[in-house]
């Protein structure tokens, strides 16, 4: 047997052989792991906001008819998935080892279609319907059984009539960029507007509709030294927040918050300026939890600054220590020169804190900042290691 390869001609652009499978296979594939996706995450914060931590608890019915919950199907999911570790990636968020008749299931059932009901356009008869129809074509594909041109246009056509809201809902959750008045009279408000020191600021932002609430907080990374090691390359010791490890310690934010990710803005360096690292959270609330539980809230967040300046000074003195949210990380900046200009380029990789196999569900790593079509074009869902397609171009 010989298998051949497609082959990269440019941006966007590949020769596929002829003897592979039909374009509207590819598009089908592609519409359909967005839509299951973009439904695990709607999922997730719809209960996480409903049911707090006990979403994990709430019962399901499996493919093979076994009554049981969330979270013991997916235990035994990952635990059959462990014979073969050594194949695609571990990831241990319950929602993401329900399949896609168990999610159906899960949203229409009696006891929870209360919760979704408000986000679909329909009756829970004919939005059943509509996923049913599109898990039929799904399981056609997953189980390697031919489809027509046709079936794509189906799933296009349901997907519209189910994901509408949903699009939007989810849109407004992931592109918070509102700046909250700084005269808002809530209590939530009054009370955490006033948190920071000097290693940490807050900034609050707002979605649209004013349902999501982002507390974005900047983390000034302390540069313990710095070594030159030639005129064109300099080396530095940089203290960092590790932000999977705040939900670990912080019981209360991981309860209340539907998420929390993370950003490294990006960093030059111009003639002989200092480096200045920064590194961003984004801890993420919808109004209501904020409103009912924010003084649990705050009493997490003063302590965990005050935890960041002692970790500082402890660090500071000691540049082998850790702390429980910090360490120490390796950066780098080297010397770019171009015909008319050069500048110092810096390499932070090390600071990115990737979703591992024992974080919380809360926690997103970076999934960057999504501006109009969360379901068919992010380049990350929650909950995976890696990006899952390019990113498009501006220009």
């Amino acid at each position: 047997m010989e298998w051949e390869k497609a082959i990269k001609k440019g941006y966007q652009l590949f020769e596929i052989p002829n003897s592979w499978l039909l374009i509207h296979y590819y598009e089908a594939f592609n519409i359909l792991f967005r839509i299951e996706n973009a439904l695990r995450v709607f999922i997730y914060s719809i209960l996480k906001n409903e049911v707090y931590e006990k979403w994990i608890d709430l019962s399901i019915t499996s493919d093979d008819s076994e009554e049981g919950t969330i979270s013991s199907t997916a235990k035994k999911r990952l635990s059959q998935a462990e014979n073969f570790g050594y194949l695609g990636y571990p990831i241990k968020c319950p929602i993401m080892s329900l399949t896609s008749g168990e999610l159906i299931r899960l949203i229409t059932s009696d006891s929870y279609w209360k919760y979704f009901k408000d986000h679909f356009m329909g009756s829970k008869e004919i939005i059943k319907n509509k996923l049913n129809e599109l898990g039929a074509i799904r399981n056609s594909l997953a189980h390697f059984r031919p489809i027509k041109k046709h079936d794509v246009e189906v799933i296009k056509q349901n997907a519209m009539h189910v994901l509408m809201s949903i699009e939007k809902y989810l849109t407004r959750m992931v592109s918070i960029n509102n700046v909250v008045p700084t005269n808002t009279q809530e209590d939530w408000y009054k009370q955490l507007s006033t948190l920071g020191n000097d290693s940490c600021s807050f900034r609050f932002f707002q979605c649209e509709k004013e349902h999501w609430i982002e507390f974005r907080l900047t983390f000034f990374c302390t540069v313990l030294y710095e070594r030159k090691s030639s005129s064109e390359y300099i080396r530095y010791r940089v203290l960092n927040l590790v932000s999977s490890a705040v939900l670990k310690k912080y019981k209360n934010l991981k309860s209340f918050l539907t998420y929390l990710s993370e950003d490294i803005p990006y960093t030059t360096i111009q003639d002989e300026e200092k480096l200045d690292i920064k590194k961003e959270l984004s801890f993420v609330f919808s109004r209501k939890m904020l409103s009912e539980n924010y003084e649990k809230i705050k009493k997490d967040f003063v302590d965990l600054l005050q935890t960041i300046s002692k970790e500082t000074e402890l660090i500071n003195s000691d540049n082998l220590a850790r702390g429980e949210v910090l360490k120490t990380e390796i950066a780098s900046s080297s010397l770019r020169k171009l015909p008319s200009s050069e500048y110092w380029a810096v390499d932070l990789n090390a600071f990115n804190c990737p979703v591992k196999d024992d974080d919380p569900p809360e926690y997103w790593g970076s999934i960057g900042k999504y501006v109009s079509d969360f379901v068919a074009q992010s380049i990350k869902y929650p909950w995976m290691p890696e990006e899952i397609s390019e990113s498009e171009v501006p220009f």
